[in-house]
Parts: C-alpha cells; structure tokens; sequence
C-alpha cells in the first residue's frame, strides 16, 4: 500500500513537472542552446550537453560522475531516484523527456528559459554608434532583448551575472536574474546582430534626420540671411538630381526634388542657359549623367560615404569589347572623337555624317547606326568614323560594353557635382585665389550677389544659400573669408545669382522668385 502510495506521488510530481516545464522552449546547459523537440532531448543533443551515453540492453547516461539508468522506457537516477516512462526510442534514436533533464540537472529557470548557470557577460564595449556585448555562450534571441524609448536605449539579458568590463557611458543593473544594460542617445534606428557569442547593436543617430537653420548673420559691417542644410555623410545621400524630362530640361527646385521623391536640397551645377545642359561633372548613385569642364572644383561622395571638395582628375572611359576609349563628352551637344548620351539625355543626339553610333541595351551593342533619342535603358556612344575604321573593323553587334570611372586620387564615386569657384581647403583660403576667380567669366567672383555653397565641417556637408539683408549678397573675397570664421575645411559654390534657392520640407527657405535650374542637389 506504501508502494502503491508513493508511486501515485512520484507520477502525480512528474505531471506536475511536466505540466510546467514542457512549454519551455529555451535550455541554456554548458554555455550552448537547445530547444527540445515535442517535449524531448535528442540524442544528438544530449551528448552535446556534455552526456556520455551507453546503448546495450539498457541505456547508461553519465554526466560529472552523475549516471542515469533506464530500461524499458523507465530510468533510476544515481540509484536512487525512479522514474517511469522518462524516454523512448525512435527510429534507434533516443529521446529523453525534457523534465528528467532539467530534474537531473537541477536546473533553474527564469519565465520560460531552464538554465544551468547565467550567461558571463566579458565586455560591454560602445564606439563609433556599435554597442558589442561580448559573452561566453552560445546566444539566441529568446536570451535578450532590446528596445528603445524615451532617448534610452535598453538591452535585457536573461540569465545573466554583471559585465566584467563596461565602455563609459553604459549603465548597467541587475534583477530578478536579469542584466538590463542602458544607454541614453537620441537615436533615428537600430539594427541587431548575433555574431558567435556578441549582441551587436549598430546604432543610427538621430543625426540622420536633416538639421536645418536660418540665421541673420552679421559679417563685415553688414547683415545677410543665411540658411544652413546640415548631413552627416554616413547617413545621408548627397545626391545630384535631374527634372522628370530629362537632361536638358530645366525646372524650379521644388518640382525636380518632389519628382525625385525628396524633401530637401538646392540648386547645384552652372547650366548653358540656350540648351539647358548642365555644366561640369554630374554623377548620380555612380551614374555619369555630364562629364567636366575643364579643371573646376567638385563635391564627392565617395561609395563608402566619405565626402571631399577640391580639384581632381576624372577620366571615363567605356570598353567595348577588349577595346579601351577615353570619353570625350557625355550628354552634350560639343562634339568630341568619343561621345556617351545615356537615357536621361532629353534632347536629340547630334547627327554628324564624320560620326559612327552604337545603341546598347543590357551592356551590349545592340545595333549601329544614328538614333535621334536614346532609346529607354540604353545608351548610344557616338565615335568618329577614324576610330570605327582603326578598332573595329568587323561586325561589333553584341559586343560587351562596360562604363569605367577613374580619379587621380583613387576616389570610387557614388555622387558628384562640379562647379566653383573653390573657396576654402585645408581650413584656409586657396593660396591661388586670384588664379582661381581667372577662370569664371560673367562677373561671378567678384559681384556680390546671392550664393549657394556646399561646405565640409567635422565630416558633415553643409549646404549653404547666403542672401543680402536689404542689400546685395557677396562676393568670392567676402564669402571666402565669412565661411573661415566660421570655421568650414573645404569650401565651393554652386551656381548663384538668380539660381540660388533652397528647399527644406517642400517648401522654400530662401527669399529670391525660384527660377529653372538644370540640376538639384538632394538630400535623404
């Protein structure tokens, strides 16, 4: 009868055990994770929990001098404790109930996670916006969380001890088993990572977001209006845009960014006010929409989101076949040995009975002879008849045609505009400033009139417009020497004048009638 009693008792604890343990979906044992499967450890996972098993006739499971013996599905642990129906056998594969492991293991558990010691948090590092929690187990995503709220970043780790080394900044406090690490930062979006036995939260500033000024500023005994458009390169594109018509069209600023689908930005390239082509090097997310003019100054984004002002060298050239051509013009109506018009070109190719054309479509010659518009998604290269003769002296339909672009400082370009004059480098005035106003005719380094600059400071891109308050705005002297006191490395204008205008959340902060540019400079 005392049997029969305490077998009831033992079976009654096993249900309850069950009962309670079976919706558990997370066993943190040796420093590894393990789900089971329908209630069951496998046998695959038993070992890799650290089990020695021994399969003849009856089963043997040794873990740190600890054994467990079962036959006929039922196991006695330690030769002490019985329990029936505690494991079974499928297809020759053993499978043990997940409550005699946690029973056996004496484990303990938090919410829903069965563990057998906390995890060890080695280092809470935080640098350049990465939080990297460095740990010595095996994680999975049922172990932490992260949340953000309020300008306060929170990451919960359960189970867990306190970090053994944490970056300034980081607080750190422990409940309930559960580590909570927080750090106070205005924040725009996070990303999480499991990367072998780290938490990586890669942090997004709210610096994403635009910062935009209007200031009165007082320089030289007189006043301007100045509006500042501020980007942190690393998260924002800086990217030249063209009308919905194409290049060779102009529109107001408003309507070429809307089009786009931005909300900021100003004008940009100098434009050829009898064709509407722009002037000087246009490059937009790496395509070549307008080659230079001349060596005048650009802005760079280069691909890995670096950003730099100055004059540099940049050559394209196409390849066609295992032939290498230097790009005399693209989209424009001067006529050089190599032209390139791509699909953006809204105006009609020039036709020149010297020049041979190409159509390619998918990165191939797709067929020879003049089209007056390029066809969508194509490019047409216009070449003289010369070099036809000298390269290509048999059939070149379906040939593979690749755009190269190279930079004397081995810049890989995402975006690009060129313009000038260049005003600043190095946190200080060009030392060729004379030569430098030589090279623009029409007055426009030394009348004082309304400005629009694209400037470098602490690594962000500030667009600048400059207006005169009652009066006119000003010259290359007066803007070189106001944008040093204020403190910018590098330094050049954009078109101005009549064309100086800005846009921040659609609408214009500038004071000027809007007129039709040729080339918006964008940011999102």
């Amino acid at each position: 009868m005392e049997k029969t009693k305490l077998y009831f008792i033992i079976c009654l604890i096993i249900t309850l055990i069950t009962a309670t343990v079976t919706v558990a979906q997370i066993f943190l044992i040796n420093n590894k994770v393990f789900t089971p499967k329908n209630g069951y450890f496998s046998e695959e996972q038993l070992r890799d929990m650290g089990f020695n098993i021994v399969k003849n006739g009856k089963i043997y499971l040794i873990y740190n001098r600890k054994l467990i013996v079962g036959s006929d599905g039922d196991v006695l642990i330690d030769f002490e404790q019985y329990i029936p129906n505690a494991y079974l056998f499928t297809n020759g594969n053993l499978l043990v109930k997940q409550e005699i492991i946690v029973s056996f293991l004496k484990l303990s558990k938090i919410g829903e996670i069965f563990f057998d010691k906390p995890i060890s948090i080695s280092s809470v590092k935080y640098d350049e916006d990465e939080l990297i929690i460095s740990t010595t187990s095996e994680l999975s995503e049922e172990l932490f969380d992260v949340n953000y709220s309020n300008g306060t970043l929170i990451v919960k780790i359960t189970p867990a001890d306190m970090p053994k080394n944490i970056s300034n900044g980081i607080n750190v406090s422990k409940s309930n088993g559960t580590v909570l690490l927080s750090l106070s930062k205005q924040l725009e979006d996070y990303d999480v990572l499991l990367y072998d036995k780290n938490i990586i939260v890669r942090l997004t500033p709210l610096t994403k977001k635009i910062e935009y000024s209007k200031k009165v500023e007082n320089f030289a005994g007189r006043s301007f209006i100045v509006n500042y458009l501020i980007a942190d390169p690393k998260y924002v594109n800086i990217v030249p845009l063209i009308p919905k018509k194409g290049i060779g069209s102009t529109s107001m600023l408003n309507n070429i960014l809307s089009e786009n689908g931005f909300q900021h930005g100003v004008n940009a390239n100098y434009f050829d006010p009898a064709t509407g082509l722009p002037i000087d090097i246009v490059i937009a997310n790496g395509r070549v929409l307008s080659h230079r003019y001349g060596l005048r100054p650009m802005f760079i984004q280069t691909t890995d989101n670096k950003v730099f002002i100055g004059k540099n060298y940049v050559d394209i050239t196409i390849r066609i076949g295992e032939i290498l051509l230097l790009v005399k013009g693209v989209n424009t109506k001067a006529l050089g040995e190599v032209n390139l018009y791509t699909y953006e070109f809204a105006l009609s190719i020039p036709k020149d009975i010297s020049k041979t054309y190409f159509v390619v479509k998918n990165n191939k010659i797709y067929s020879e002879g003049y089209v007056q518009y390029v066809p969508s998604n194509s490019m047409v290269i216009m070449m003289s008849n010369e070099i036809r003769k000298k390269f290509f002296r048999t059939n070149v339909i379906g040939l593979t045609v690749s755009l190269e672009l190279y930079t004397d400082n081995g810049f890989k370009i995402k975006n690009a505009v060129g313009a000038g004059p260049l005003l600043i480098q190095e946190g200080k005035i060009i030392s060729d400033a004379n030569e430098e106003k030589l090279r623009y005719g029409g007055g426009i380094p030394t009348t004082r009139t309304d400005r629009t600059i694209i400037a470098v400071k602490e690594g962000k891109v500030h667009l600048i417009t400059i207006e005169g308050f009652n009066a006119a705005g000003m010259n290359f002297d007066e803007a070189a020497q106001f944008l040093l006191s204020k403190g910018y490395e590098s330094a050049m204008m954009l078109d101005g004048g009549g064309s100086t205008s800005m846009v921040y959340s659609n609408r214009y902060v500038t004071n000027g009638s809007p007129r039709n540019i040729p080339v918006a400079l964008g940011l999102k």
